[in-house]
């Protein structure tokens, strides 16, 4: 018999031992299968315990001697039928439960964190995560934003930008550059304002809510998220601060 099919439907290696040397022996005592299987005197009882309770041995007493014996090969089948009729049973129980859980993983998010996303994929992943915590009684602010970076970011923000706007959320942006097309279609924007401010930053800084987002669109290109109402609040400060001597 295939030890790591046995392995693979949840019997341990102990458990495998004996129940294989219960078939070759047929009826028998611990000592036997304690020699035979060559498990040690302090296990052997809590292995008959758990295959007795999977159906996979029983046992008669004789003259006030225990004698164990293997279930037939066709009890696995049963064994493996009653595994997925749990498991069933199992994943109803967790979707009801999954309102709870989410619950209390919101109630256990960190106030505050720190994660590096890299490349494309990572930075799609950064902001729409980010803009999932907004409401329309939040303010995006972006600072350093630059038309001269690989299209497929330009693209990934106009994408970003229509959902911002379909949850109302209103953001002030301050361009690097103007008159681009980039830059005409932020001023086009829904719930958006827009101010030049030439070189100010080396990279794109966006504060949302208690998050800032500071992006590098190089070799590569990544996106440090940090989570932290105190240094949100810095950066929302120093954004109004450019805002003011930023030109329309």
């Amino acid at each position: 018999m295939n030890e790591k099919l046995l392995e693979e439907i949840g019997l341990t290696k102990g458990e495998i031992r004996v129940y294989l040397t219960l078939l070759k022996l047929g009826e028998t005592t611990t000592g036997k299968i304690i020699e035979e299987a060559q498990i040690s005197s302090g296990k052997i009882y809590e292995i008959l315990e758990k295959l007795i309770k999977k159906g996979l041995a029983s046992y008669i007493i004789k003259e006030k001697t225990k004698y164990f014996s293997a279930a037939s090969p066709n009890r696995i089948l049963d064994y493996l039928h009653e595994k997925e009729k749990n498991f069933k049973e199992k994943e109803q129980e967790i979707i009801k439960e999954l309102p709870a859980l989410l619950s209390f993983e919101k109630a256990g998010k960190k106030e505050y964190e720190t994660n590096l996303f890299k490349g494309f994929k990572g930075i799609q992943t950064a902001i729409f995560e980010a803009l999932e915590d907004l409401t329309s009684k939040d303010e995006i602010l972006a600072m350093g934003i630059r038309s001269s970076k690989e299209k497929q970011y330009n693209l990934l923000w106009q994408r970003w930008h229509k959902e911002r706007v379909k949850k109302k959320v209103s953001c002030k942006a301050i361009f690097s550059d103007r008159n681009t097309e980039y830059y005409r279609l932020f001023k086009k924007m829904k719930y958006m304002k827009v101010r030049v401010l030439k070189g100010i930053t080396p990279s794109a800084i966006d504060v949302m809510k208690d998050r800032v987002l500071i992006f590098t669109y190089g070799k590569e290109p990544s996106c440090l998220s940090i989570k932290n109402p105190e240094l949100a609040q810095s950066f929302t400060t120093f954004f109004y601060n450019l805002w003011k001597v930023s030109k329309e």
